[in-house]
């Protein structure tokens, strides 16, 4: 079974060509210096002041993210000025829409790790405060962009938007520079085909189990972090110790049988992760459990990352435990293969 799909080529933007024709990350030149980390505005270091700049949520760094990345680090080389990235934390969602389930496809952390493969020279992570979210377009882009930042180019998609009301669209942004001399690029969606890349599109795919079509969309595979903890050990009883995940912060896979990569002190294992609740036992309770192969360790209270690479199945109800152990075999058979051949793939580091 083929995890990654060839993806044509002839459908994306060149730039685009050139970014996947390159190493994983690589983009222009590599900057050897290591990316500095900026969550304090009021003191934004002078060496970065007067770089290209791009500005959004990032989340995923899905291949669309990728392709204003490049035009930034375009930029930036040509003119031998820093390249920074701006993004938000919490998302801007989390409190225009309180109560909501908006969990991101990847978390702050995993972010950063993204964007660091990139080779800026910075990420900014402006807190998301209810004053940020007040403050008007024309604010934001003169006191943050052109005062803090004094930045010379700046870099959006076209559906980022700031201030107040996301009255900040990519034209006003342009207005805004041409009145102060700020260079302003706007960028395309990313067209693949008929589908636009985008993370509204990925979270989607992944609501919709649909990981290989998700993956082809991210230079990474989609990821889930969380923390070990105590379940019911009921799959040690059937002969599958699993690893029960908690306090899990990003989106989740519909209900099923994952083949999975489980990340654990810097080794790789492949695995088999089960999502939702347990109808052979009439156990209606949600849980992620992780079976890892060829595993053995304590690793309660741990955090540990699970990369996935496709649904094996839906969850379905046995007519007996036995039932579901020979089908456990099966998929822990499949899951198995599948990571055997994909785990050499140079995109699932």
């Amino acid at each position: 079974m083929t995890i990654r799909k060839q993806v044509n080529w002839y459908n994306f933007p060149s730039e685009a060509v050139k970014y996947k024709q390159s190493s994983p990350f690589e983009l222009l030149t590599s900057n050897s210096a290591p990316m500095q980390i900026i969550t304090d505005l009021t003191a934004f270091p002078e060496a970065l002041q007067g770089g290209a700049v791009s500005i959004g949520k990032f989340d995923g760094m899905h291949l669309g993210h990728s392709l204003i990345v490049h035009r930034l680090k375009s930029y930036a080389h040509q003119r031998q000025i820093p390249a920074i990235l701006v993004t938000f934390d919490p998302p801007p969602a989390v409190l225009l829409q309180p109560g909501a389930d908006l969990k991101p496809i990847c978390t702050l952390e995993r972010k950063i790790e993204l964007i660091r493969n990139f080779h800026v020279d910075a990420v900014v992570v402006i807190p998301t405060t209810h004053e940020l979210l007040q403050q008007s377009a024309e604010t934001f882009f003169y006191e943050t962009i052109q005062d803090r930042f004094r930045a010379k180019v700046v870099v959006a998609g076209r559906n980022f938007s700031f201030g107040r009301d996301r009255i900040g669209t990519p034209d006003v942004m342009r207005l805004y520079g041409q009145w102060t001399g700020i260079e302003t690029d706007i960028v395309d969606p990313l067209q693949i085909g008929e589908e636009r890349v985008s993370s509204t599109g990925i979270r989607s795919l992944i609501q919709a189990g649909q990981i290989e079509r998700v993956n082809e969309l991210m230079p990474m595979p989609y990821r889930m972090t969380g923390t070990v903890i105590a379940g019911e050990r009921r799959g040690r009883t059937l002969g599958f110790p699993t690893a029960n995940l908690d306090s899990v912060q990003t989106i989740l896979p519909k209900q099923g049988i994952y083949a999975t990569v489980v990340q654990i002190e810097g080794k790789r294992y492949g695995s088999t992760t089960h999502i939702g609740t347990n109808p052979t036992f009439d156990v209606s309770l949600s849980k992620i459990e992780v079976f890892i192969h060829d595993f053995s360790g304590d690793l309660y209270g741990n955090q540990i990352d699970v990369d996935f690479l496709t649904l094996l199945r839906e969850l379905e109800r046995f007519d007996s435990a036995d039932a579901l152990v020979r089908q456990m075999h099966a998929d822990v058979l499949r899951s198995r293969h599948i990571f055997g051949e994909g785990g050499g793939d140079k995109t699932f580091v």
